[in-house]
């Protein structure tokens, strides 16, 4: 399916209809408006497709569902639709949080001058978040801050075993180019935000942070993944032996999904995570 905007907003959805409403309305109030949103339910048992079917009557021209098989998670549904929607620019839309409205807007002016730094290059912009409570109250005012996370240090193939999470979906823009280089078989893939940025850097490509929340980032019982309830400066080499378990199945999972694309050793991958910790502690790349 190939689109006549812009932007292609790629949006996931899967038992979503208490919060569905506010996400498509903070779309529809954006600053930049040309985009069309393409949503994929994955099953949902309660009244998200209802919701999804009122708005495409409302906009036709702006909103889509797709009808084809539920994918069986978040993250082959959202690469589902990369396979199957054609368009110059992609976003991916979570369906419980809220865009502010100049996100899209931002994100395309940085797109537009890292495409004019490096033509014809692989690209993918994405930015901070506010972490907010189920009634969109500020609780974090960065998850950056709160979960330690230094985009800025992180700007190669061989950096990305510094930290499992580049980038957060859905705070990201990506070009034509980055989605080309996500055609490898993602059958180690955790999530497609992560896929798509490993796949982009093993490219050669650029993944560069706005250092500006965009996202009202929701938390909710029903999160598929959220921001976690612990701070990074509480993650101490104390937590980390309590919960040995969970910090052993995140790295062996992470760095299967970096190994299935070429990345290398685990040593490699430990050292990796040596020099992205001495970057922050200097404070430069």
């Amino acid at each position: 399916m190939k689109t006549n905007k812009t932007i292609a907003i790629l949006m996931a959805t899967y038992n979503g209809e208490r919060y569905l409403d506010q996400q498509i309305d903070s779309l529809l109030r954006q600053t930049y408006e040309d985009w069309h949103l393409y949503v994929h339910d994955d099953g949902s048992k309660d009244g998200t497709v209802s919701v999804v079917k009122h708005y495409q009557e409302q906009y036709p021209g702006r909103i889509s569902l797709l009808d084809y098989p539920p994918q069986g998670g978040p993250c082959r549904n959202f690469l589902s639709m990369l396979e199957k929607v054609e368009a110059p620019y992609y976003m991916f839309c979570d369906q419980d949080d809220v865009w502010l409205p100049e996100k899209i807007e931002l994100s395309f002016q940085e797109m537009t001058r890292q495409e004019a730094a490096a033509p014809g290059q692989s690209i993918v912009v994405h930015t901070d978040l506010h972490i907010v409570d189920e009634q969109l109250t500020v609780t974090y005012d960065s998850m950056w801050k709160h979960c330690g996370l230094y985009p800025q240090y992180i700007k190669t193939f061989a950096d990305t075993g510094g930290h499992t999470s580049v980038a957060t979906g859905c705070t990201m823009l990506f070009n034509h180019k980055a989605k080309e280089c996500c055609k490898t078989v993602a059958t180690k893939a955790i999530m497609h935000d992560c896929w798509l940025c490993l796949c982009t850097l093993r490219c050669g490509g650029i993944v560069r942070g706005i250092h500006q929340p965009t996202v009202l980032y929701r938390q909710h019982e029903n999160n598929c993944l959220g921001s976690g309830a612990t701070r990074a400066a509480d993650v101490t080499l104390l937590f980390r032996l309590r919960h040995l378990d969970q910090v052993y199945e995140s790295n062996r999972n992470y760095y299967l999904m970096l190994r299935s694309l070429g990345y290398g050793s685990i040593l490699k991958y430990f050292y990796g995570k040596i020099k992205y910790k001495q970057r922050i502690k200097r404070g430069h790349y």
